[in-house]
Parts: C-alpha cells; structure tokens; sequence
C-alpha cells in the first residue's frame, strides 16, 4: 500500500470543509441569491413547495456590477476605505507597542519578566468575545474608565462609543492594537534573543545612545522577522469583523469590508446572499493580493528554498 493513501482521507475531508466552501460562495455571487429562494427545497419537497420557492437565477456579474455601478457601490467602496484607514492606524499602533513592550521585556534591568511576560500575553490567550466584554464595560458612556477619567478632565459630556459610528470606529483600533500586540512582542521577544551581544558592546565602546542602537543595531537585526509580523498582523486587520460585530454591528457594517459582505447577507431586509457572496469574494481577492504583493516587496520567501 502506497504511503499517500495515508493521506486521503484528511485530503478528502480538508477539500470538503475548505474548499467546497469557498467553491460554492463564489457560484452564489453569480446568483440572485436571497431569503426569497435560497436555500431552495429539497428534491423530494411537495411541488407546491417547488413552485412557490423556484432555486435562484444565475445572473452572471450582476451582483459584481452593482458592487461598482449599483446601489452597492458607495457602500462597498466606503468600507474599503476605512478598512485601509483602520489596517493603517491599528498596524501602526500595535506594531509600535509591540515592539516597544518587546525591548522592555529583553532589557536585562527589568525584575521579574517571566511573570510580566505572562501578564502582556493575556490579551493574546482570552477568548475574544470576553475581551469584547471588558472593553465594553472600558468604554461604556457612564460607568466606564475612559468616560469617567473625560469627566474628571472637564470634559462635560463624553462621547457615547456604542452609537456614535465615528468614536466607535476609533475604539475599535484601541481594542485591534491591545488585541495584537502580544504577537508583535513575542516576535521581538524572539528575534532579540537572536541578536549577539557583541554588537550592543560594540556599539557601547563607539559612545551610541540607544536611540541610535536602536536605529543602526537592533532594528536591522530583527527587521526580518517583524516585517513577517507586520505583514501577518495587517492580513489579521483587513479580516477585522468579529469585535465590531459584538461591539454594534449596526453602527460599523460599513466600516469594515467583511461586515459589509455580512450586512447584505443578514442584516438587509432581502437578505442578499448574492450580493453578500460577490462582496466577501472581492474582499478575499484584495486580502490574497496584498499578501502576494507583500511577499513580493518584503522578499520574506527570499532564500527559503535556498539549499
């Protein structure tokens, strides 16, 4: 027996749980999809039940024309923006953070890094929807800390971060930044021990400030693995759907390009699936190219399969 045939049956179950999926969402964009006839009977449903709920329509690019022509357009172009705007802000904060707590943490004058190491993972290690929990009650209009320290500043009334879309959209780049950056750090955490000591002594002697070690030692030493963080983490950004969907779905569907897919899906009065789907494939076609493109920029395939 061939050792492949080991391997069938996992292959089997990862084309029918992965790809069928994705293989079936991309034929539903080419549909009229909506609660109206999807999904349509069973084969062995009464007739009656056939007639009254005929299977959609293939309607060919229609649902892609009126992503960029429709009524859709604005909508999904909108959320293409401020998904680019969050991924630049959320990345830029929780890369810098990251990497700051990283060298902090690898400093040999910190007491106690293996319990503060522990402590900065937690983020990390929570189940998602009870960060979403804490942040909410972090954020809440009256009882919580932010508001309660903007009134202790004079500020008379603070902003409510639940409906007004604008200051929700900003706490959810707060919450991305405090979510992530226990990856950020564990990457620095890792290349630093990498980095040889010999070349912070040499620099030392050469009378750099650390400002300049930083610059002209640390960061070209452990700037190939968080390039890969960095690339990692905006995929991670550009996916963003899960906290602002616990947050208030109704305020940022159109913030963010996979809320947007999930609105014409379920929060539309139609439930547009076609529609939906033909949103979520665009938006895996731009996360898929920028990955391409930032492989190809960053050169992180570069030597890998360099014997």
């Amino acid at each position: 027996m061939k050792p492949q045939w080991l391997i069938l049956p996992g292959l089997l179950l990862f084309l029918f749980f992965n790809i069928w999926p994705i293989v079936f969402s991309i034929y539903i964009s080419f549909t009229n999809a909506n609660i109206k006839n999807f999904p349509p009977p069973p084969p062995w449903a009464p007739e009656e039940l056939k007639q009254a709920r005929p299977p959609p329509d293939f309607t060919g690019l229609s649902n892609y024309a009126s992503i960029f022509l429709g009524p859709a357009s604005a909508g999904f172009i909108g959320a293409v923006f401020w998904s680019l705007v969050f991924v630049a802000l959320s990345v830029l904060a929780k890369v810098a953070l990251g990497t700051f707590i990283g060298l902090l943490m690898s400093s040999d004058k910190v007491l106690g890094k293996s319990a503060m190491r522990a402590l900065l993972i937690v983020p990390w290690a929570l189940p998602l929807i009870l960060s979403v929990v804490a942040w909410r009650y972090v954020f809440d209009p009256t009882y919580g800390v932010v508001n309660q320290l903007l009134y202790s500043l004079g500020v008379s009334k603070p902003p409510d971060w639940f409906v007004n879309k604008d200051y929700a959209y900003a706490a959810m780049v707060v919450i991305e930044a405090w979510l992530a950056y226990p990856f950020i750090m564990t990457v620095v955490i890792g290349a630093l021990a990498n980095v040889p000591r010999a070349a912070y002594e040499a620099a030392y002697i050469d009378g750099a400030g650390r400002w300049t070690i930083f610059l002209q030692v640390t960061l070209p030493l452990i700037k190939r693995p968080l390039i890969y963080a960095t690339v990692m983490t905006t995929a991670a950004s550009l996916q963003f759907f899960l906290v602002a969907y616990l947050w208030n779905f109704i305020q940022l569907y159109d913030r963010f390009i996979l809320a947007y897919g999930y609105y014409w899906a379920f929060g539309s009065p139609f439930r547009e699936y076609g529609l939906a789907a033909a949103v979520l494939t665009l938006s895996a076609l731009i996360i898929s190219a920028f990955m391409i493109v930032a492989i190809k920029l960053t050169g992180l395939m570069k030597g890998m399969y360099e014997g």
